[in-house]
């Protein structure tokens, strides 16, 4: 080796022992700088120690009122829902209530002269049978009487009798073809009953015969009602050949519209079915739990309401068979009884007033239901088409306003088809109990399920197994969650850049940064954790009491759906 090599190969030498020597004292730095951090490490951890003993109480309380403060928004929001439907109901209710007085001060302003009338006409028929004919105040009564109602026929009827029996028959037969001209059927009808009332049984045969000339089999009036009540408390005169002859002429309309009426029974079912269906009841029953959690509570009420209208249509039909009709001692009674019937009916234009007036009263019977309201109002005036005996029969037999039809009109109705109207009411029930939910779907917070009152163990799993499968789910729909696991990413993204770039104070935010998310994150889950196994607990309990109300639903239904048999034995206690 030459001197000149040698010496190059020394220079080399302490080149890479200065270089080794530099490397060292680098290393020996930035074990200092680790050796640093791990003490700031150290230390973060008794910090972030002493900040855990410090907040986590209260982020305990904060978690605590967040729940809370959720549970109170979903209570708000759900009597806003409550709030905002009885808002809507009060509305109707109002407006009905409104609308209720209004037609009612209508009926008497316009109408009041028409039951003053009324009063007269009765009073002057009874006066006129104890010779008070004569007494001057009397006939003044009648002529103001008839003064303020020259447009209705009871005023002309009357008018007619009072000339009649002054023995003026010219301007008696003049006011006769007034009310004839106004009302045919109802004026014959009324000259019918004062005959039959004074023992005049000739003229009332012939009145009788002119009001049957004018009936159309096709198109019979609501006052044939009276004409049938007649008949039924005996009223048609001492003449028993004259009673016998009405009977006839029923008998033979009877077997007229059974002939020409295609399953002329199932009208009075069908009818039985409406009149049930669209009884104003709803039930009073509560259950909470149920009406909170199950999707199908509506058609749950429906139904408890339905098979309740069993009973309450029972006490109906008791009363009605109970009830004692003032048919009177004598023939005269009797025919006063029917005069008054007749008299009291009401007229077109003020029926057109009385029907707004049962509407809003229906509407406010149905609490604010209008759809219920409606059929009800339909059930007992919907019929503005031309009407048949049959047709009649079946509207009397099912008529819910006594003031419209005649007791022993509506008894004779029922009892005329009772085992159709049996069968009707059955229908009604066999409708109500095909639509009878065998398992409902519940939704609990969240759990969506379908069961019986009887598969509470199957559904308790099920509700455990959604917050298993959904654990994550509401852990990260935590806010605090989000935030730590931020912390977390934060962190990761400054080693990140570290390993791009290295700096120690970056080394050490993000070390920090990750530790700090991950145990902060780790007691969030591990609170979350204790808050979720309440909330599936306080899950189970809703499960429970939702199934044990279902069950008691389902206990009260079938008691009320049994009393359809007490029902069906009420209709058959009517015979005539």
């Amino acid at each position: 080796m030459t001197q000149e090599e040698y010496e190059q190969e020394q220079r080399e030498i302490e080149r890479l022992v200065h270089q080794i020597n530099a490397l060292i004292a680098e290393n020996n730095a930035m074990v200092d700088e680790i050796n640093n951090a791990l003490t700031h490490i150290w230390q973060l951890q008794r910090n972030v120690v002493q900040l855990h003993k410090n907040v986590d109480p209260l982020v305990k309380h904060v978690s605590g009122e967040v729940s809370l403060e959720e549970e109170k928004v979903k209570m708000v929001d759900q009597a806003l829902e409550e709030l905002s439907a009885q808002y809507f109901t009060f509305k109707t209710l109002s407006t009905a209530s409104k609308n209720l007085s209004q037609y009612t001060d209508e009926y008497y302003t316009r109408f009041s002269y028409y039951e003053h009338l009324r009063r007269v006409t009765l009073g002057f028929v009874i006066g006129l049978d104890k010779r008070f004919v004569s007494d001057e105040s009397l006939c003044k009564a009648v002529e103001k009487a008839y003064l303020q109602n020259t447009q209705y026929w009871l005023a002309y009827c009357t008018m007619a009798v009072m000339l009649w029996a002054g023995d003026k028959r010219e301007a008696a037969q003049r006011a006769l073809d007034k009310a004839l001209f106004i009302n045919p059927s109802k004026a014959s009808l009324f000259f019918m009953l004062i005959n039959l009332r004074f023992a005049r049984t000739a003229p009332a045969q012939q009145w009788f015969v002119s009001y049957m000339d004018r009936l159309e089999a096709s198109n019979v009036g609501e006052e044939f009602q009276y004409l049938l009540q007649a008949y039924l408390t005996g009223a048609m005169g001492s003449e028993p050949q004259f009673q016998e002859a009405v009977g006839r002429c029923f008998q033979s309309l009877l077997a007229q519209t059974e002939a020409t009426t295609v399953e002329f029974a199932r009208k009075f079912s069908d009818g039985a079915f409406r009149f049930a269906a669209s009884y104003l009841h709803r039930t009073q029953q509560v259950f909470v739990h149920l009406k909170a959690n199950c999707q199908e509570f509506g058609l749950l009420d429906d139904l408890l309401s339905a098979a309740e209208k069993n009973a309450v249509l029972t006490q109906f039909y008791g009363e009605l068979a109970s009830a004692v009709e003032e048919e009177g001692e004598t023939i005269a009674q009797r025919i006063e009884n029917v005069l008054y019937s007749l008299v009291s009916s009401y007229d077109a234009d003020e029926l057109e007033v009385v029907k707004k007036i049962k509407y809003n009263e229906a509407v406010i019977a149905a609490q604010g239901d209008i759809s219920a309201a409606q059929k009800k109002f339909e059930q007992d005036f919907g019929a503005g088409r031309k009407q048949t005996f049959g047709d009649l029969l079946v509207k009397w037999a099912f008529a819910s306003d006594r003031n419209l039809t005649p007791l022993s009109v509506q008894r004779f109705s029922i009892s005329f088809m009772r085992e159709a109207i049996a069968r009707g009411f059955g229908q009604f029930a066999q409708s109500y109990r095909a639509s009878e939910p065998q398992t409902c779907s519940f939704q609990i917070d969240g759990c969506s399920l379908s069961c019986t009152e009887h598969d509470f163990e199957p559904a308790r799993q099920q509700v455990e197994q959604y917050y298993r499968s959904n654990r994550l789910k509401f852990i990260f729909a935590d806010k605090f969650s989000l935030i730590f696991a931020g912390l977390i990413l934060l962190g990761l993204l400054t080693l990140v850049f570290t390993a791009v770039a290295f700096t120690p104070v970056a080394l050490t935010i993000g070390l920090l940064l990750v530790l700090a998310g991950v145990f902060l994150l780790w007691r969030r889950i591990v609170e979350l954790g204790a808050v979720l196994k309440e909330k599936q607990r306080l899950s189970v309990e809703k499960l429970r009491s939702t199934l044990e109300e279902l069950g008691q639903w389902r206990t009260l239904f079938h008691q009320e759906d049994q009393r359809n048999d007490d029902l069906v034995r009420a209709i058959e206690q009517f015979q005539f």
